[in-house]
């Protein structure tokens, strides 16, 4: 018998459903930060036991791909998460400065991906950045704060680079900020005026996405991102 080799074991039904999640997750067919279907129904599309299931998940969760939130639904977790948050999450804890150098950050790769997002863009991400865009008009005129359009907004952003790189980064440093900014996110959205001003460069980005024209893109991005820093300097410092 020759001893470099090893048996092949059958695999366990959580060990599949854990495969099928990483291919999912990996080829970008399940994004960052969504929110899985509940237990029940998630063992039925895949035809497993829940007791299956709920071992695959935990081991999901130990590898840092999927988290569980309060109300006990599962999350899909940015594969960037653990190596990035949690050193910058102690970092961001030492001051508000750190804070700002970690949204630099964030501000320029906000502004490559929508350089990316003009260049690779579907029509479905247009179509998906459109509604987004018809929810923030929404939200201003019904007086609501629209914090999380916004969020969205971004993130199809990041995912219409089509680089699973680019979505997972930006939402590791999305879940770091949004968590560390509360403070400076509530000065951006309580003032109307500021909405408003945020809402029409929302509209600059889109439009210049869905024309495909890569120096409006960048200009209107950048636009954005220097007006949200300043705001959350004021807040912060």
């Amino acid at each position: 018998m020759d001893e470099r080799f090893s048996p092949i074991k059958q695999k366990r039904v959580s060990e599949e459903i854990v495969e099928q999640f990483k291919y999912l997750i990996f080829n970008e067919k399940l994004k960052p930060s969504e929110r899985l279907p509940p237990e029940r129904e998630l063992a039925k599309s895949l035809n497993v036991s829940r007791v299956s299931l709920r071992e695959a998940l935990n081991t999901l969760q130990g590898m840092g791909l999927v988290e569980t939130r309060q109300g006990n639904r599962s999350f899909v977790r940015p594969i960037a998460s653990r190596s990035l948050s949690d050193p910058l999450l102690s970092y961001c804890k030492k001051s508000s400065s750190n804070i700002l150098k970690v949204f630099e950050v964030r501000k320029h790769l906000e502004i490559a991906s929508v350089s990316l997002a003009v260049e690779r863009s579907t029509n479905d991400d247009i179509k998906k950045l459109e509604k987004i865009i018809k929810v923030m008009e929404e939200d201003l005129k019904k007086n609501r704060l629209g914090a999380k359009a916004d969020f969205d907004f971004h993130t199809t952003i990041a995912e219409s680079t089509h680089n699973l790189v680019f979505a997972h980064t930006l939402n590791a440093l999305y879940d770091l900020l949004s968590e560390s900014l509360r403070f400076a996110w509530a000065n951006i959205f309580e003032d109307k005026s500021k909405r408003e001003k945020s809402f029409k460069q929302h509209q600059n980005i889109f439009k210049s996405i869905a024309a495909k024209d890569p120096q409006r893109g960048t200009e209107a991005i950048s636009i954005h991102m220097n007006y949200i820093e300043r705001i959350w300097k004021k807040a912060l410092l």
